[in-house]
């Protein structure tokens, strides 16, 4: 997963800090949510709490530990006071439409790992070498940072 700066970090946390939706107990967006360590009702319990109206808009808090979740690119704040890193959602909408056109058997056409390889350039600024030789590596690291911000998109 690519990181932010860890200035950028600790600006997104202490904007998480000051806002009036952050649990200082538990460090989180709203009430936090342990993911697959949570029952089904507590988590729709969670989820409902963390329910809010944002100037006039119905939004849902993450029940992220914003301690770890602001050190993470491809993650924003549920109400927009900081957003992700390097891509912007557009961007992210992008990648994710490049990914999902990905054959999911056979080999990669050179444009693909071309395009690929200015993904992985554009999210961590670092070129890859040769993008051929290394190009599973490049996919892998897409499809997981791409999961990683679709299971974030509620928040």
């Amino acid at each position: 997963m690519f990181l932010v700066p860890p200035q950028i970090a600790a600006e997104r946390y202490k904007i998480c800090q000051s806002c009036k939706h952050f649990r200082a107990p538990t460090k989180s967006c709203g009430t936090l949510i342990l993911g697959d360590r949570i029952s089904a009702e507590d988590l729709a319990e969670a989820e409902k709490a963390n329910e809010i109206t944002h100037y006039r808009k119905r939004l849902r808090l993450c029940g992220c530990k914003m301690n770890m979740k602001t050190h993470l690119a491809l993650f924003r704040c549920p109400v927009n006071k900081w957003g992700r890193y390097k891509l912007t959602d557009a961007e992210t909408a992008a990648l994710r439409e490049f990914l999902s056109g990905l054959p999911t058997q056979g080999v990669y056409t050179q444009e693909h790992v071309k395009q690929a390889a200015n993904w992985f350039t554009k999210m961590t600024g670092k070129s890859y070498g040769c993008s051929s030789c290394n190009a599973k590596v490049v996919f892998n690291y897409l499809k997981k940072a791409i999961k990683d911000a679709s299971d974030d998109d509620l928040g």
